[in-house]
């Protein structure tokens, strides 16, 4: 069979020469061409690979994977050929490249193709694989022939305008395909995990397809692939994702996961990061794909209490700017990439309208597609977009580590001739205090709510308000709309894994060795309780008899009751730097624990003898910077 797109490919070269007319540039862009073929044996870890460039660079070297080597390198005028081929052996395939039967990924930069020009460039690939095995590229599919019933090799051509790198994935997949307008969605699982899961994803990722081009502008791509990895992972790419087998079936990812990988089709893969002021991306794609999401569900407040509490189990040694953030594993780092920046977006959303928010972003999209695009970039575009200088708020909450602690020290009410006068003191307190602040303030009266919004930007003021009725109460920021720090949040399993010095009270057999693998360091033991007043955080962990056995010895009170059920259970103490992992059986003990790198958010989670969650959540935040006053 032989399809070709609805969008032929000079349709993107169009596309790029459009984009950088958009962008300003006067003379037209002349991008180096990269036409590269490709023949995947996977069976036998081996490759085959043509690259010709054009023009032709000038003289550089080759570098590639041991086990790889240039057979062919010619020039013939403004074009050089090479061929180039080999195996990889095992100790190579790691960080990520991989080329086996059971799943390949070649990553951009792993030395399994000859780089010879600097990005970008424009690309034209055809990746070529045996029977059974079927693949995915960077860029968009453009063409693709083979039987369905994979009795013949598969053949499948991918075109990129503007490319910064190659990847490619393959595996035994099944091709599972929908169109939705010109774009066409295609699934690659493996048989069972196909049956299973592949019309689910086809139907969310029509969903968000048309949702998110709605808001942003045409998808940048003409397919996306929804591919399999044995890796745990969630990955995007330009125009496919790849996501781990045992990823696939979680119930949440094609409620949540699956819209953040396609929306970084516009942010991070359609327009890249320009990593020399931070990493954006990741902040934009949380709050326009998840966060929205979240919005649509009337889920936002409880999303944004969440994300203010993550923060709030950040050690304080481990802040570091937003415009620091780079990437990365690190779970310190993620949260103020993803969860601090998606904070600081919220802000400006409410600061300059929604309207200014979403024209601004459809100019980034006009103007950057293909391009690179800093922070400083996205700042011109909110500040024409609400014709507003805004250098003071992305200063502020760009470049200042942490998050402000606002302290209301006073709140007066006196009656002035006939209207009541409402005067508060507020300070904000952090190393990198003040920030620029407008904070939404909600006034209970006899006659009703009123809201007024406080502007902050001193380390102390002093603010006065005309109310025409009684004020009764008041609350400051009661929807969680400002980045700030929670005055007293939640104990939750965050601080656990943030931690990088706990002290452990293993108490049955063989839970030392548990707790060790848990935070995957050696900690140090403790066999008594150490005094409160040190804030040190301590891990306790053993069967349910000792576990109980312990606390009482040290006059502390047992489970709580809403976790007195299930065959095991995991929970932070309300009042206490304790976090207690208890079981009924050293199975269900290690099935507990092994799910706890997933439920940082939750003050407790409960669990039965199979693994399966009964219950979780987050002990009760109260009321934060509330005043009420006597009657």
């Amino acid at each position: 069979m032989v399809r070709l797109s609805q969008r032929p490919a000079f349709a993107f070269a169009l596309l790029g020469g459009l984009c950088m007319l958009l962008s300003g540039v006067a003379v037209a862009e002349e991008l180096a061409h990269k036409t590269m073929r490709l023949w995947l044996d996977p069976a036998n870890a081996s490759l085959r690979g043509e690259l010709e460039l054009s023009p032709a660079p000038g003289a550089t070297d080759i570098n590639l994977l041991p086990g790889l080597e240039i057979t062919l390198d010619e020039r013939d005028g403004e074009r050089r050929l090479l061929h180039w081929q080999g195996r990889l052996e095992p100790a190579q395939q790691q960080r990520g490249l991989r080329l086996s039967e059971a799943g390949s990924f070649l990553p951009s930069g792993a030395g399994w193709y000859p780089s010879l020009l600097e990005p970008p460039f424009s690309l034209s690939l055809t990746l070529e694989l045996p029977p059974g095995q079927r693949g995915v590229a960077s860029g968009s599919l453009v063409i693709e022939e083979g039987d369905r019933d994979k009795s013949d090799a598969t053949r499948e051509g991918y075109h990129h305008p503007r490319s910064a790198s190659i990847e490619v994935a393959a595996g035994p997949w099944q091709l599972r395909e929908r169109d939705v307008g010109e774009v066409r969605l295609r699934t690659l699982f493996p048989g069972a995990l196909d049956d299973a899961f592949g019309e689910t994803y086809l139907e969310h990722a029509a969903r968000y397809l048309a949702m998110f081009e709605q808001r942003l502008g045409d998808y940048p791509f003409d397919s996306f692939t929804m591919a399999t990895t044995p890796e745990p992972v969630g990955l995007a790419f330009a125009g496919f994702t790849l996501l781990g087998e045992r990823v696939i079936p979680l119930p949440f990812i094609p409620r949540t996961s699956l819209a953040h990988e396609l929306m970084h089709a516009w942010w991070g893969t359609g327009i890249r990061v320009d990593y020399q002021t931070g990493n954006w991306s990741e902040a934009v794609t949380t709050y326009l794909a998840d966060y929205h999401l979240d919005e649509l569900r009337g889920e936002a407040l409880d999303t944004r209490t969440r994300w203010l509490t993550d923060l709030a189990a950040l050690p304080p040694d481990r802040e570091q700017p937003l415009s620091a953030f780079r990437g990365g594993r690190d779970p310190t780092a993620r949260l103020i990439g993803y969860q601090h920046g998606a904070m600081m977006l919220h802000m400006l959303r409410h600061k300059i309208g929604d309207d200014a928010f979403d024209r601004a972003l459809r100019q980034v999209v006009a103007t950057h597609m293909f391009h690179e695009a800093g922070w400083d970039d996205l700042q011109a575009a909110f500040e024409e977009a609400a014709d507003t200088s805004l250098e003071a708020f992305f200063t502020a909450w760009l470049t200042q580590p942490g998050r402000p602690r606002i302290i209301l020290d006073d709140a007066r009410r006196s009656l002035q001739e006939d209207r009541w006068q409402l005067e508060i003191a507020l300070r904000q307190q952090g190393d990198a205090a003040p920030w620029p602040l407008r904070l939404p303030l909600v006034i209970a009266t006899q006659a009703g709510e009123v809201q007024r919004t406080l502007v902050l930007d001193e380390a102390r003021q002093r603010l006065a308000f005309d109310l025409d009725e009684r004020p009764l109460s008041m609350q400051i920021d009661p929807g969680m709309n400002v980045l700030r720090q929670l005055e007293a949040p939640p104990a939750t399993l965050r601080a656990l894994i943030l931690a990088t010095d706990v002290d452990v009270i293993a108490v049955s057999p063989g839970s030392e060795s548990l707790a060790h693998q848990l935070l995957g360091q050696r900690p140090g033991a403790a066999t008594a309780a150490r005094d409160d007043d040190e804030g040190r955080l301590r891990l306790l962990v053993g069967l349910s008899d000792d576990v109980d056995a312990w606390l009482a010895e040290h006059g502390l009170e047992a489970m709580p009751g809403v976790i007195r059920r299930g065959a095991a259970r995991m929970w932070h103490h309300p009042d206490r730097p304790l976090v207690v992992l208890s079981a009924d059986s050293q199975r269900g003990l290690g099935m507990l624990a092994g799910t706890l790198r997933h439920q940082g958010q939750y003050s407790y989670v409960v669990q039965d003898a199979e693994g399966a969650t009964l219950d979780s959540g987050r002990w009760s935040l109260g009321r934060d910077l509330a005043w009420d006053f006597d009657d």
